[in-house]
């Protein structure tokens, strides 16, 4: 039984080490250097104008119509339209700001008000910036065009569109129109006041083209650059009902999907996605830029678009957010809710959470409390394993008595099934479950699984304070404090544990708490404190019932 215990531990670091090891090279993170998020806004222009609108607070959302194909406006006008210097149109919401420019008709800035970064500069904290910084000469913002000709592309996503903009039952529109040398292009907008949003493009004479979002998503901040489980940059896409990831390291040069539900780009936490009402085929593109140091690799990125309909349009939703379990489910995004390896238990822990937190109104108490209820409902199978572990102690003289009648025929297939024969005749006799010490350590891995795929990936805990010096749960503990006492409590528990092993096996056992003390250390602390916790319960159920069997031995007897 020892041994088996000995195999699923060794077999669960093993998983746990590999993919500490092998995520960051899978998935490295896009940004090598830190850009002030406040600075995705900037272009390079000669003269600016700066208009600035704000939606109404009580009004209905774009984002919760769905867009008609009348929306688009027919660009079949060829007479001369442009503005004549750059405009940029703020958009502000309760929960965004958005900065529309007339260069290109573009998305230039996305800023999330309910969720910040770190800025270790200016020790200040600064919204999440859903446009990724980028060389102030490139001109290839969300909702830029391309197209087989490179000079459209340059004159499309260069030129001042004239702007018209109004409000109609709340929801802002901008509609920017240009026309010249031959071609004339329209984009409108409908903002509300929630992440998704209308779009509709059209462009006159209609030759093949698409609409772009990236390249990547957003401007890591510095601790989630350090982070090796921050996994940002990928392509998602839903087709046919099924969610489809595209590694950014991974993905061909370009990946054309029919059948598209959604498709954008992701990271942990956040994702931009188009959602097309009236367009053709869904493309993940992939581009390498070059690094400002020539020592560094170019960089690879990725672009999410949509490619225009044969009478050339484009008409569809956009979503700029957070992955947060209620607003995904409202725009039917909730397939982009992926939480790994035993993602149906994730979702599940986070909406006890979620639940739990009400009360708590600190995500810290919440795991503590979840993870009691776990003891509480795994309680009769891990007492199962301590009383099957009690039992194996006491008939091991009589185990010991069975090897050694057989020790001289290691190598006899017949002796040895003659020897399995009698283990299993005593423990027969005995009551023993030769599996009963390792159903509980089995049942605690996909939960472990689960605790880990949700504390990288649940918004709802990036961020999210304990107390003293743990301010993200979602992070490592910067003073590696709690992976120390976990591994203290590990070695308490193995101390106080019943075991039968030989005394080979127990220095094995004795070291496994710093080889997960090692390997948790770099985890969310969210995730050891769990473990902590799960440690100090187990210490104390054991004490206590050492003591019960001690008082009690009749339960060791029973049958």
């Amino acid at each position: 039984m020892e041994k088996r215990i000995f195999v699923a531990v060794v077999i669960s670091i093993a998983l746990l080490w590999t993919w500490a090891a092998i995520a960051p090279k899978l998935f490295p993170d896009l940004v090598k250097k830190p850009v002030p998020q406040q600075r995705a806004v900037s272009r390079s222009t000669a003269s600016k104008s700066t208009a600035t609108t704000t939606t109404a607070a009580a009004a209905k959302t774009a984002g919760a119509e769905t867009p008609s194909e009348a929306a688009a406006v027919p660009a079949a006008s060829m007479a001369p339209v442009e503005a004549k210097s750059e405009e940029q149109s703020r958009i502000d919401s309760p929960l965004f700001s958005a900065v529309f420019s007339n260069r290109g008709a573009e998305l230039i800035s996305f800023q999330l008000k309910q969720y910040s970064i770190d800025d270790p500069t200016s020790k200040q904290k600064f919204p999440v910036e859903l446009v990724k910084a980028r060389d102030p000469r490139r001109s290839d913002f969300p909702f830029a065009i391309e197209s087989k000709n490179p000079r459209l592309d340059e004159q499309l996503n260069t030129a001042l569109f004239a702007l018209t903009q109004r409000e109609e039952n709340g929801v802002h529109v901008l509609e920017y129109r240009y026309s010249a040398n031959g071609v004339s292009a329209t984009k409108t907008f409908r903002i509300g006041n929630d992440y998704l949003f209308d779009f509709a493009v059209t462009l006159a004479p209609a030759v093949p083209y698409r609409i772009v979002i990236g390249p990547g998503i957003r401007t890591l901040a510095p601790d989630e650059r350090d982070s090796q489980f921050i996994i940002t940059g990928n392509g998602i896409v839903e087709t046919n009902g099924k969610l489809k990831i595209l590694a950014r390291e991974k993905t061909d040069r370009i990946s054309i999907i029919n059948d598209v539900q959604f498709i954008g780009v992701e990271d942990n936490y956040f994702m931009s996605v188009l959602k097309p009402v009236k367009a053709g085929e869904g493309i993940i593109r992939r581009v390498e830029i070059k690094s400002s140091d020539p020592k560094a690799p170019a960089r690879k990125e990725l672009y999410a678009g949509l490619n225009a309909t044969p009478d050339g349009a484009v008409v569809g939703q956009a979503f700029f957010g957070p992955k947060q379990t209620t607003v995904l489910e409202k725009f039917g995004l909730e397939a982009a809710l992926q939480f790994g390896f035993f993602g149906f238990i994730a979702k599940f822990l986070l909406q006890v959470l979620i639940w739990i937190n009400k009360f708590t109104k600190n995500y810290g108490f919440a795991i503590i409390v979840l993870t009691i209820l776990i003891k509480v409902v795994l309680y009769p199978l891990q007492h199962k394993s301590i009383v099957s572990m009690k039992k194996m102690q006491k008939a091991q003289p009589k185990v010991e008595s069975i090897k050694n009648k057989y020790r001289k025929s290691k190598t006899d297939p017949e002796q040895r099934q003659k020897m399995n024969v009698e283990m299993m005749k005593l423990y027969q006799q005995e009551g023993i479950n030769p599996m009963g010490g390792c159903l509980p350590i089995v049942l605690q891995l996909p939960i472990l699984w689960g605790f880990y795929g949700l504390l990288g990936r649940a918004i709802e805990l990036r961020g999210a304070p304990f107390i003293w010096w743990i301010h993200d749960l979602s992070a490592k503990d910067p003073y590696y404090i709690t992976p120390i006492l976990m591994t203290i409590t590990m070695f308490i528990q193995q101390a106080i544990t019943p075991t039968s092993v030989d005394p080979a096996q127990k220095k094995m056992f004795m070291i496994m708490p710093l080889v997960f003390g090692w390997i948790f250390k770099e985890f969310p602390s969210g995730l050891v404190l769990y473990w902590f916790v799960q440690n100090i319960l187990t210490i104390v159920q054991q004490m206590i019932m050492n003591r019960y069997w001690k008082d009690h031995p009749a339960e060791l007897n029973k049958d």
